[in-house]
């Protein structure tokens, strides 16, 4: 008994011997070869890159809400602004933020401050608040920031507007970290993660002040709405198409191929809309067509410009059917050069200097300054037409491209229809040629546009509705519901405390939008 006594004390002698040396013993188990942190720099490109997919996937829905898209067959749900029930569709925005960009984020901004490179910490909290942004903005009510990203099974849900402010909050916090002169931030450095500004912390602070812009732009509704902090963000953002914040892909396999480009094959069912069609034609602008119309739609064999309605089985005759997206008919295959934004190696844009100005334009006309309205207004269309030039790989075969000429240019840009007096500048120019310029890429920023002007048809001219589905009880689709695989399997009580148990839960306005 005595040495079994003794051989117990022996062994918690020991045992409180290796838990006070735990640290330095597992210090000297870590193998550099396998760390167990992460670089920031290894994190930002699967980061980046979910930027684009999570946007594009759920395009492909919201591109029919905005009308840029309508289905090849007749009654698709989403043609009639409803949703696929117990489905992720539509659900990626939601995975982007809390898995695909989620805790990676999370990490690589904690690691980068511990490690003094402040640069990334600020990129990394203009990405947050870009992506808190674009989910409010499609969804509406987000977790509580408290609770995200912990040890919680189930979480409340926010309001918009603490979402709104969350967004002011780190994008602030990202201005001031990105212009911190102190600590260990290195541009070489920071370039090897960072695919989209090579570490160039002056254009990431632009960004940060274009998240800023959309912020507050989307609250023209309300009183507190400024049109001067507006024009100031616009001002402090990006200042040409030099300064575009795009996704890059190389195409050199499929993974790595544009989400819309033709080896992807995801938009085979797609095709443009009479509504796109009719703001570039003429119909919408006094007859005028716009230059862009050829590089970015897509003619039927006859040459003719069609456009399918909503919730219209496209037609299948040889010479007047219209070709998808890439300008074919058919699946999409690495094969197909694909067109414009709907190629396998094409960036993909997450913000434009064209869209900003547009952004400044409308506040301006807001204001009463029209000619400023009128100068921003010009800037964007100027900006889109170069854009689509950048974006244009010329072809003289099937399915063909050529750059718009100066002349062109010049010609689209002194035409009244278009470009009118100061005096005779409405909203309906600024919105209608905004929603052109961000066709292939701005789904989001159209539609939050579309909802903050309650899809005026004396703003977007020509605009018509099909039959809506049974579960909108005659209301357009305002919100997207939350995921369904996250939030109705697994946290379904939350939900039912804001009324997303409800069918009709998608056709309920925004705070955003309301006065």
């Amino acid at each position: 008994m005595k040495n079994i006594t003794k051989y117990i004390a022996v062994s918690m002698v020991a045992l409180l011997s290796t838990a006070c040396n735990r640290d330095e013993i597992a210090e000297v188990n870590i193998n550099p070869s396998f760390p167990t942190v992460t670089e920031p720099i290894y994190l930002l490109p699967n980061i980046q890159a979910s930027m684009a997919t999570g946007i594009q996937f759920d395009s492909r829905f919201l591109g029919k809400y905005t009308q840029y898209f309508s289905h090849t067959t007749a009654n698709y749900i989403f043609d009639q602004y409803g949703y696929i029930a117990n489905s992720d569709s539509g659900g990626e925005i939601w995975k982007m933020a809390y898995y695909s960009i989620g805790l990676n984020l999370t990490q690589a901004q904690e690691v980068a401050n511990k490690n003094q490179r402040y640069d990334i910490v600020g990129l990394s909290k203009a990405i947050k608040a870009w992506t808190w942004q674009v989910s409010t903005d499609y969804h509406s009510n987000l977790i509580k920031f408290d609770q995200v990203f912990t040890a919680r099974l189930t979480f409340d849900y926010g309001t918009q507007e603490e979402a709104y402010a969350e967004v002011v909050k780190l994008a602030n916090e990202a201005i001031v970290d990105l212009a911190r002169t102190d600590g260990k931030s290195d541009v070489s450095y920071t370039a090897k993660g960072d695919l989209i500004y090579g570490g160039d912390r002056t254009k990431w602070t632009k960004f940060a002040y274009g998240v800023l812009a959309r912020n507050s732009n989307n609250l023209i509704n309300k009183t507190t709405y400024s049109p001067d902090k507006v024009i100031e963000y616009v001002n402090k953002s990006l200042s040409s198409i030099n300064d575009d914040c795009y996704v890059k892909f190389t195409a050199t396999s499929t993974s790595d191929a544009n989400f819309f480009g033709p080896s992807r094959n995801n938009l085979n069912s797609f095709r443009q809309s009479d509504f796109i069609l009719r703001a570039m034609d003429g119909t919408v602008f006094g007859g005028t067509v716009d230059p862009r119309m050829a590089n970015i739609l897509q003619p039927s064999a006859d040459g003719v410009f069609r456009g399918n309605p909503l919730s219209t089985t496209a037609g299948t005759v040889a010479a007047t059917r219209i070709p998808n997206l890439w300008g074919t008919i058919g699946s999409g295959n690495s094969t197909i050069p694909g067109r414009y934004l709907f190629r396998d190696k094409a960036d993909f844009p997450l913000m434009t200097y064209a869209e900003l100005q547009f952004i400044k334009a409308e506040a301006a006309f807001i204001k009463g300054d029209k000619a400023m309205a009128l100068d921003a207004y010009k800037k964007g269309i100027e900006a889109s037409i170069d854009m689509v030039n950048r974006n244009t790989v010329v072809s003289t075969v099937a399915p063909t491209a050529a750059l718009i000429t100066a002349a062109q240019k010049a010609a689209f840009l002194s035409d009244v229809n278009i470009v009118p007096t100061a005096a005779n500048l409405t909203i309906k120019h600024i919105m209608m040629q905004k929603y052109v310029a961000l066709f292939g890429y701005g789904y989001l920023e159209t539609w939050t546009d579309m909802r903050k002007y309650h899809y005026d048809p004396l703003v977007y001219e020509t605009i018509a509705f099909p039959t809506l589905s049974p579960d909108n009880n005659g209301k357009l689709a305002y919100r997207v519901r939350p995921r369904f695989n996250s939030e109705y399997v697994w946290n379904f009580a939350a939900l039912q405390a804001i009324g997303a148990d409800k069918p009709s839960y998608h056709t309920e306005e925004m705070w955003f939008s309301q006065p």
